[in-house]
C-alpha cells in the first residue's frame, strides 16, 4: 500500500480520539515500547496504518484496536521490514472484512512464536482463499486464523498449507462441514497422531469423490485410529489410499471394519491380521471388506496360522483368474465350495451351519417327531429368557446348539461333542421333561409327600401359575428357597434323562460318558464352598460318575446317605419328570436342614462312597409315608395356615438362620445346558395348543393371562436378571422388555398355529358396520362398493406383524443352487446400474462444443439459414431413485403342488363361513399337505424372492418384502418381512424361510397398507410389485355370482388409489386362468400370466428390470 497517511504523532493521538478510549490507550501504550526498537520511518507508518484502519468503516476501529494490541509481541520476533508487511496485511485484510482482519491480528502474536517470518505473506493468503463473501465463508476464514497457533504446535507450514487447501476444497462442499472437520482436526492433532500427510491427502480424495463421507471418516479417526500403535495406523492409511476409487468404497466403513475386526480377535493376533489384509488389498483389493467382516468367524474355526493358509489360496485364485475377479470374492465371501472345503479341511473345528441338516435327521430320527435345529444365538437375540449363546437348550420344538465346537483336536471328537449336547436336549424333548403334570402320581415312589402336603397345606389358592413346574417350583415348601429347588431339580431331571439315554442309545455310551468324565475333571472343588453349596456340588460330581472322595459333615452323613439313595429311584427304567419332581422335594427337605453356614473344616469330613447306592433297589420301608415325619416337614418350613400352638411346638432349626450365608447356585454343566423348565414347558404348551387341545393331562391352560406371564417374568428363577442386585429400576425396565418380547414370541410362536394370527377368528358380520382399530399396529381401511359406486368407511381391520425369525439356510441354499442364474441376473442388473454421468446435448450453454450440432450449425449458416445455438452439451449426474414393495400372497391355496393336476380351482374358495369350521377345514388342508412331499407354489414364490432380493442387493434401490392373508374383514394379516428403511441381515433371510401358506386373500387392505408405506418414501419412482397365485378372495368377500366381482373391483380401486399417490403397480399371477378377472382388475396397469409356474424365479428380476429401466 503506497497511499498511508503521513499524519504526525499528535494529530494521530488526537484522531484516534473519536473511536473508543480503548484504542488511544493500546495507541500510546504500544507506541512508547515500539519507538525504542523501530527507525523512526517504520514507526511513522506502523502508527499510520493503524490509524488508516481505524477509519475504514464505523466498526473498523474493532480491528485497529487489536492491531495496536498485538503489535509489540509480533514485532519481537519480526525484523522491521517484515514487521511492515505484517501491518499492511492487517490492512488489506480490514478493507475486506473487518472481523477477519481481527482474527488475524488476535491471533498474529502466537502464531509468529512458531512460524517464520518469511512465510506470512503465504499463511495470510491460504487463509484468506476461503473467505468467497459469505457469511459463513468469513466465519471459517476467521477460526482458521484463530486455530493457527494450535495448530502449528503440531503441523509444519507445509502441513498447515496442505491443510488449509482440504479445508477449501470442502468449503465448496459445505462451510457448516469445513468448520466441524477443523475442529475435529484439531482433536486428532492434539493426540500425537502421526500420519498427517496421509490424513490430508487422503481428506482431499474423500472430499472430491464421496464428501459426505468426510464427518464420519474423521470420526473413526479421532475415536479410533488415533488408539491404535503408529505401525497399524501407518498399514490402515496405506490400504486406504489403494483401496480409494474402487466401486462403492467408503473409506469411513473401512476404518470402521479394521477396528471392529482388531477389537473381535486376539490382541496378539492384530500384527499378522494387517499384514494379511494388506496383502489382500495388494492383490485382490475388491475382496478386502469381505476378508475383513469374515476374519472374526473364521478365527473361531481356524487358528491365526490356518487363516493365513487360507487367504492364501484366495488370493492365488485372484491373480490366477486375472481381469475376472469373482471367483476369489466369492471365495472370501465364503460363497464358494473351494472356500469352505479348504476351511474345512485345515481346521479341526465343526461348525454347527455345515452338519446342521444331519443333526436334524439325527435328532429326529431319535425322537421319531420333528425336531428343529438352530444357531443358540437365534434364541439369546429374541430376549426371552435365554443368554447364555455358548450353552446348549431348547424351548420344547427346536434344539440350540452352539455356533461352532472347536474343544477338541480332532473334527471327529468335536462332531461327536455335539451328538452328545444334541441328544441330551433331544432326551429332554423324548422323555417329557417339559411335559410335568403336578396332578399325575410319580411312577417310581410307592407314595407322594406331595398327596400329604397338598391336603394339609391348602393349595387351593387365588394366586394363578403360568406353568404347572411354576405352580409346584414355586409353592410351598420349595417357596422358602426357589433357588435351591430349582437347582435340585435341574439335577435330579438331567441325571433322569442323562441315565435314559445311556440306557437306550448303547451307541453313544462311550462319548456321553467322556464328555461327562472330562466336565466332571472342570468341576469346582466343592469343599471349599459353604457347606449347602458343597452338598449341591457334590450332587452334581455324583450325576457325572463320580462315587468315591465325595465328602461331607461327619454328623450328616446319615441323611446324605439317605438323599443317594433317592437317586435310584430316578435310575428306575420307568422314572418320569414326576418322580424327579418328588425326589426333588424330598432332597430339598433334607438340604434345607443344614444350615449353609462356613466351609466345614477338613478334620469333621468323611468320604461317602456312592457305588453301594449305584443299583439300590426301591427301600422296603418309605419314611415319607410317616405322617408324622410329613407333618414335622411342613411345621420346619413354617406352614402360615398351622395355628400358633402348633407352629410353637416346633424346636428346630430355621431353615434360614440368621448366621447362614447366602445360598448361590453352581456353574452350569456346559453339556447339559441352559436348563430352562419353566420358559420350556411354557413354550411346548403353547406349541401344541389347537382349539380344544389346549390342554394338559391334567390341567387346562386356556385362556392364559399377561397377569399370569408378568408374574412369570419377574419372579421365575429362569428369567433372572444379571444387573438386578444393582439397579431395581433397570431391573423393572429389563422385566418389562423381556416380558413384551416373551408376549410377542407366544403371540408368533409358529405360522401353522392358530395362535400365531390371533387364535380363532372373530366372526363379523359382513354386513355390520365400520370397525375400530384399538390395538398396537392395527389400522382399518375403506372398502370400495362397485354395486353402490361407494367406500365403505373402516370396513377392514389390518394387522401389521413382522414375521417371525427363521433358519437362513434356505436363503443360502437358494442361491447355491441357482447359482448359474443368479450370476446370469446379476451381469443383467450390473448393465443397467446407471453412469454417474450422463452427456446432455444440443444445449445453449455447456462445458464443450457438441461436434454434430456445430456442423449443422456451420451449414445453416453458409446457406443463409438462422443457426440453431444450442450447440454445446454438458454432463449432468444421474442418480436411480427406485422404492419398490414387494406384496407376497400368502393364501392357504399356495400350499398346493405345482405339478398337481388335481389342483382345485383357484375360483373355488371353498373355505365354510363358521370360524369354528373354517379352522378345521384350514387344519385339515395343512395337514394333508404335511403328509405330502412336493415343492409348492409358496416355495416357488419364496425362491423367486431370494433372487429378486440378491438382484436388488446389486442394484442398491431401496426395497420391502410383505405377506398378507387373513380370514374375514376383520382379520386382515399384513406381515413384514423386509420394511423399506431395513438393512438387509440374516434375520431378513431367516423371515423368507417362514413364508408360509395361511388364509385368505383379501387384496384391497393389503394393498391400501402397502400404499401407505411408500406414500412417505422419498424415492422419486416407486412401485407395488403384488405376486399371487389366484384371484382375490375371502369370506364375504369373493363368492359366486356378484361377490366374486366385489373382490376383483375393490383391488382394482385400491390400485388406482396406488396410481394417484404417484406409485405404479404391477401384478404377476401364476393362475393360468388370470386373464379372466385381471383384465377388468388391472384395468390400464400392467400384468403378466405366468403359464409356468417353475420359470418365476428366473422371470420376477426380468420383470423388475423391464418395470423400473
Amino acid at each position: 500500500m503506497d497511499n498511508i497517511s503521513k499524519y504526525p504523532p499528535e494529530k494521530i493521538k488526537r484522531l484516534l480520539k473519536a473511536y473508543p478510549e480503548d484504542v488511544s490507550k493500546k495507541y500510546l501504550e504500544s507506541r512508547e515500547i515500539l519507538e525504542t526498537k523501530l527507525p523512526e520511518e517504520i514507526l511513522s507508518q506502523w502508527e499510520n496504518i493503524g490509524l488508516d484502519i481505524a477509519q475504514l468503516s464505523s466498526r473498523s476501529w474493532e480491528p485497529s484496536l487489536s492491531y495496536f494490541s498485538s503489535s509489540v509481541k509480533v514485532q519481537q520476533y519480526l525484523p522491521s521490514g517484515q514487521f511492515l508487511g505484517w501491518c499492511k496485511s492487517g490492512y488489506a485484510l480490514s478493507k475486506d472484512s473487518n472481523k477477519i482482519a481481527e482474527s488475524f491480528l488476535n491471533a498474529s502474536s502466537q502464531t509468529m512464536v512458531r512460524l517464520r517470518p518469511r512465510y506470512i505473506e503465504e499463511w495470510v493468503s491460504r487463509v484468506t482463499k476461503l473467505h468467497k463473501g459469505t457469511w459463513k465463508s468469513t466465519n471459517l476464514t476467521c477460526k482458521l486464523f484463530e486455530y493457527t497457533p494450535i495448530i502449528l504446535e503440531t503441523l509444519t507450514f507445509d502441513q498447515f498449507c496442505k491443510l488449509s487447501d482440504f479445508i477449501e476444497v470442502l468449503s465448496n462442499r459445505s462451510y457448516d462441514l469445513s468448520n466441524e472437520i477443523l475442529e475435529t482436526s484439531l482433536k486428532i492433532y492434539s493426540m500425537n497422531f502421526q500420519e498427517i500427510d496421509e490424513l490430508i491427502h487422503l481428506s482431499v480424495l474423500i472430499t472430491e469423490n464421496e464428501w459426505r463421507d468426510i464427518k464420519p471418516t474423521y470420526e473413526i479417526i479421532k475415536d479410533q485410529i488415533t488408539k491404535l500403535p503408529n505401525a497399524h495406523t501407518k498399514i490402515t492409511f496405506d490400504m486406504t489410499r489403494r483401496l480409494h476409487g474402487l466401486s462403492g468404497f467408503k473409506i469411513s466403513e473401512f476404518l470402521q471394519l479394521i477396528i471392529r475386526t482388531l477389537s473381535l480377535t486376539n490382541k496378539n493376533d492384530n500384527d499378522q491380521i494387517l499384514q494379511m489384509t494388506q496383502q489382500v488389498v495388494n492383490n485382490v483389493p475388491v475382496a478386502t471388506l469381505d476378508f475383513l467382516k469374515n476374519i472374526p468367524r473364521l478365527l473361531d474355526t481356524l487358528d491365526i496360522d490356518q487363516l493365513d493358509q487360507w487367504k492364501s489360496q484366495g488370493i492365488r485364485l485372484g491373480i490366477d483368474q486375472d481381469t475376472n475377479t469373482s471367483p476369489a470374492s466369492q471365495f472370501f465371501k465364503l460363497q464358494s465350495k473351494e472356500s469352505n472345503d479348504l476351511i474345512d479341511k485345515i481346521s479341526s473345528s465343526v461348525e454347527l451351519s455345515r452338519i446342521k441338516d444331519l443333526m436334524k435327521l439325527y435328532c429326529t430320527g431319535l425322537s421319531g417327531d420333528e425336531v428343529s435345529i438352530s444357531n443358540a444365538s437365534n434364541l439369546t437375540e429374541k430376549n426371552i429368557g435365554w443368554s447364555q449363546t455358548e450353552l446348549p437348550t431348547s424351548d420344547g420344538k427346536t434344539i440350540y446348539l452352539p455356533n461352532i465346537v472347536n474343544s477338541y483336536q480332532t473334527k471327529s471328537e468335536n462332531f461327536d461333542y455335539y451328538k452328545v449336547i444334541a441328544t441330551h436336549q433331544e432326551g429332554l424333548l423324548e422323555f417329557e421333561t417339559f411335559k410335568y403334570d403336578d396332578a399325575k402320581r410319580p411312577s417310581s415312589f410307592n407314595n407322594s409327600a406331595f398327596d400329604y402336603i397338598d391336603s394339609i397345606h391348602n393349595t387351593e389358592t387365588t394366586e394363578e401359575f403360568a406353568t404347572r413346574y411354576a405352580k409346584r417350583l414355586r409353592s410351598f415348601p420349595f417357596s422358602t428357597d426357589t433357588a435351591l429347588a430349582y437347582d435340585i431339580f435341574g439335577i435330579v431331571e438331567n441325571y433322569r434323562v442323562d441315565q435314559k439315554i445311556l440306557k437306550k442309545y448303547k451307541g453313544l455310551v462311550s462319548s456321553y460318558k467322556k464328555v461327562q468324565n472330562e466336565h466332571l475333571l472342570t468341576r469346582p472343588n466343592a469343599n471349599e464352598k459353604t457347606e449347602r453349596e458343597a452338598i449341591v456340588e457334590s450332587l452334581i460330581k455324583f450325576t457325572l460318575g463320580q462315587n468315591k472322595n465325595l465328602k461331607f459333615r461327619k454328623k450328616n452323613i446319615k441323611e446324605i446317605r439317605k438323599i443317594f439313595k433317592l437317586f435310584g429311584y430316578i435310575k428306575n427304567p420307568d422314572s418320569t419328570v414326576e418322580d424327579s419332581m418328588e425326589a426333588t422335594l424330598r432332597i430339598f427337605d433334607k438340604i434345607s436342614r443344614i444350615q449353609n453356614k462356613e466351609v466345614v473344616p477338613e478334620e469333621e469330613l468323611e468320604d461317602l462312597n456312592t457305588e453301594e447306592f449305584d443299583d439300590q433297589e426301591e427301600d422296603s420301608e418309605d419314611e415319607y409315608e410317616n405322617e408324622d415325619l410329613l407333618s414335622e416337614m411342613i411345621n420346619f418350613f413354617g406352614d402360615s395356615e398351622l395355628s400358633d400352638s402348633e407352629s410353637e411346638s416346633y424346636e428346630g432349626d430355621e431353615i434360614n438362620p440368621p448366621e447362614s450365608e447366602e445360598y448361590n447356585s453352581p456353574e452350569p454343566v456346559q453339556y447339559q445346558g441352559d436348563f430352562k423348565p419353566e420358559l420350556g414347558q411354557l413354550l411346548t404348551e403353547m406349541l401344541s395348543v389347537s382349539g380344544d387341545d389346549m390342554q394338559g393331562e391334567g390341567e387346562e391352560i386356556q385362556g392364559l393371562t399377561q397377569e399370569q406371564i408378568e408374574e412369570l417374568v419377574q419372579n421365575s428363577p429362569d428369567l433372572e436378571t444379571k444387573e438386578s442386585d444393582e439397579s431395581q429400576d433397570l431391573d423393572a425396565t429389563e422385566n418389562q422388555e423381556l416380558l413384551e418380547n416373551l408376549m410377542k414370541e407366544l403371540k408368533n410362536r409358529d405360522l401353522d398355529n392358530s395362535a400365531f394370527s390371533g387364535g380363532e377368528p372373530t366372526h363379523v358380520d359382513e354386513d355390520g358396520g365400520p370397525l375400530e382399530a384399538k390395538e398396537p399396529d392395527t389400522y382399518t381401511y375403506p372398502e370400495w362398493d362397485f354395486r353402490d359406486v361407494e367406500y365403505k368407511p373402516n370396513w377392514c381391520l389390518l394387522h401389521e406383524k413382522k414375521l417371525p425369525d427363521g433358519e437362513g439356510n434356505f436363503y443360502r441354499e437358494t442361491l447355491n443352487q441357482n447359482a448359474s442364474l443368479v450370476n446370469q441376473i446379476k451381469k443383467q442388473f450390473e448393465l443397467f446400474v446407471p453412469e454417474q454421468y450422463r452427456k446432455q446435448k444440443r444445449l445453449e450453454d455447456g462445458e464443450e462444443a457438441d461436434l454434430d450440432a456445430g456442423i449443422e450449425a456451420l451449414i445453416d449458416l453458409r446457406s443463409g439459414v438462422t443457426p440453431d445455438e444450442k450447440i454445446y452439451w454438458r454432463r449432468n449426474k444421474t442418480e436411480r431413485s427406485v422404492a419398490v414393495a414387494l406384496l407376497i400372497d400368502m393364501s392357504a391355496s399356495t400350499a398346493e403342488a405345482i405339478d398337481d393336476n388335481t389342483k382345485s380351482n383357484n375360483d373355488d374358495w371353498g373355505a365354510p363361513d363358521d370360524p369354528v369350521e373354517y379352522m378345521i377345514w384350514l387344519r385339515s388342508r395343512r395337514a394333508e399337505g404335511l403328509r405330502r412331499s412336493y415343492k409348492r407354489i409358496v416355495d416357488v414364490e419364496k425362491e423367486g424372492i431370494v433372487l429378486m432380493v440378491n438382484s436388488l442387493e446389486t442394484l442398491g434401490d431401496d426395497y420391502g418384502i410383505y405377506g398378507f392373508s387373513g380370514y374375514g374383514r376383520e382379520n386382515v394379516e399384513f406381515y413384514t418381512i423386509k420394511d423399506l428403511d431395513e438393512k438387509f441381515s440374516d434375520s431378513i433371510s431367516g423371515r423368507i424361510d417362514r413364508v408360509a401358506p395361511l388364509h385368505a386373500t383379501r387384496m384391497g387392505p393389503a394393498i391400501r397398507h402397502t400404499i401407505h408405506k411408500l406414500s412417505n418414501h422419498e424415492a422419486r419412482s416407486r412401485f407395488i410389485f403384488l405376486i399371487t397365485d389366484g384371484r382375490p378372495q375371502d369370506r364375504g368377500y369373493s363368492r359366486e355370482g356378484v361377490e366374486k366381482e366385489y373382490a376383483v373391483y375393490d383391488t382394482r380401486q385400491a390400485l388406482i388409489e396406488a396410481k394417484q399417490q404417484g406409485i405404479t403397480p404391477f401384478c404377476l399371477t401364476v393362475d393360468k386362468s388370470g386373464h379372466d378377472y385381471l383384465k377388468t382388475m388391472m384395468d390400464d396397469f400392467s400384468y403378466e400370466v405366468l403359464s409356468d409356474i417353475s420359470m418365476l424365479p428366473a422371470r420376477l428380476p426380468e420383470l423388475y428390470k423391464n418395470l423400473t429401466t
